[in-house]
């Protein structure tokens, strides 16, 4: 890996592009299910269907732009796919309302989240980021660990990894969190961004990988570290797409925290 391999990220993404994410990516999402079996199996223990992630996915983002419409607690209840109404076409009826209440709204505006300080840029980046992933989940029908699925650019995929620690990390470390074995560092290898993970769970993202000798080291393209980031990929099960130095017990402790969304 050389510096001229890791291109340097421009800024973070604004909420708009957030929202445009949501629309291409769940544009992507109805089109790969429309071509799938309902029944067919996927990887994932919760939602283990093709059939079940698009009512799960679908469920969500109507709540959220629930959440968005009026501002408060809504009952995700209240969203379940009516029985008896065709998946696909309630999918992008719940996907395309999603990206216009965001448009439609100010990104600073305050409102419900899980999370203190709940604002309308939160949900944005949030349902982006889950649209993303969800896709991800439904590929694997017929790829056992597909590449990342592409929208927003490097920025979009760094930010997943940020969103990750900076929402549901601080969550599990604010409910009490057991320590890593030792230090990790999650090294990009196409884009000029690494995280260090410290024993305590305080991350350091930089530009260039913080050298800690204490630290394992777990190096990827950016959509792979993401897919790490979501217990989505096993660095150790695909030496073709990750390099690993150091400790394979602080790899698998990380992978094994409570702290994916």
């Amino acid at each position: 890996m050389t510096a001229a391999m890791r291109r340097p990220l421009g800024p973070a993404p604004e909420p708009l592009a957030f929202a445009a994410a949501i629309r291409s990516l769940s544009d992507r999402f109805a089109a790969d299910a429309a071509a799938l079996d309902p029944e067919a199996p996927i990887a994932s223990a919760a939602w283990p269907t093709v059939g079940g992630m698009i009512d799960h996915l679908g469920q969500i983002q109507r709540w959220s732009a629930a959440v968005l419409r009026t501002g408060g607690a809504v009952d995700r209840a209240d969203h379940v796919r009516p029985s008896g109404r065709e998946r696909i076409s309630w999918f992008v009826e719940g996907s395309s309302a999603l990206a216009s209440e965001i448009e439609a709204r100010d990104a600073a505006a305050g409102c419900w989240s899980f999370v203190p300080g709940g604002t309308v840029g939160f949900w944005a980046r949030r349902q982006a980021h889950e649209a993303r992933k969800h896709l991800w989940d439904i590929g694997t029908a017929t790829t056992e660990v597909p590449r990342l699925p592409e929208a927003g650019g490097l920025e979009m995929v760094a930010d997943i990894v940020d969103e990750l620690y900076a929402v549901f990390l601080a969550r599990a470390v604010r409910g009490g969190l057991a320590p890593l074995p030792a230090p990790l560092e999650l090294v990009a290898s196409d884009a000029a961004v690494s995280w260090h993970v410290s024993a305590d769970w305080t991350i350091i993202r930089s530009a260039d990988p913080a050298g800690d000798p204490a630290a394992t080291v777990v190096t990827g393209s950016l959509g792979d570290i993401a897919l790490f980031a979501w217990d989505r990929a096993v660095p150790e099960d695909l030496p073709d797409r990750f390099s690993i130095t150091g400790s394979l017990a602080t790899v698998a402790a990380y992978r094994d925290a409570p702290v994916h969304p």
